[in-house]
């Protein structure tokens, strides 16, 4: 313990209170113990599930999210504890992390076979000329639109001149219109 009061952790084997230290997560262990404080009262206090805490005191890496949510737990629970946080998350790495890598597996893998995927020249050309003649086919084979002529019957006054053959004497016709009226 320094100055401060935070706990600093050492690698090799630490005596607290007739225990042995091998680790970080047995130095959290042994403080929050000596703390007089339950797994229960640390999540509490930390907003950390207690599944996480656990974890973290057996060091079982599958139990705990991924990396980065782990170091800040790491890093909250030192903190909660009195410990030096920056330590306790720098020796959590060496133990825990040493063996993987921050970025995961970095090995270059071969291009997946559609990288390399190429089309032969002039297709381009021939696709927008294929669709230029499919597009000038349908319009040139669809079928006309029926037009509707609404041609008005031819009234009885000249349906008798427009069958004779004197066309010249056109017969005098008034046509009525029926208008709508509101009385």
């Amino acid at each position: 313990m320094d100055a401060s009061g935070a706990v600093h952790y050492q690698d090799d084997s630490v005596e607290a209170e007739g225990a042995m230290v091998h680790g970080i997560g047995e130095t959290f262990q042994v403080t929050r113990i000596r703390a007089h404080l339950s797994i229960a009262d640390i999540a509490a206090a930390t907003k950390i599930s207690s599944e996480y805490i656990e974890a973290i005191e057996s060091m079982d890496r599958a139990a705990l999210p991924a990396r980065a949510y782990a170091l800040g737990f790491v890093r909250c629970y030192a903190s909660h504890l009195g410990l030096d946080a920056e330590e306790m998350v720098s020796g959590f790495k060496a133990q825990f992390y040493d063996d993987v890598s921050p970025l995961g597996d970095l090995s270059p893998r071969p291009a997946p076979a559609w990288v390399d995927f190429r089309l032969p020249k002039g297709t381009g050309l021939v696709l927008v000329i294929s669709c230029a003649l499919g597009l000038a086919t349908w319009y040139g084979l669809r079928a006309p639109a029926p037009s509707v002529a609404v041609v008005p019957p031819v009234p009885e006054a000249l349906s008798s001149w427009a069958e004779s053959n004197n066309l010249r004497d056109v017969p005098d016709v008034s046509i009525t219109y029926a208008t709508l009226d509101d009385s």
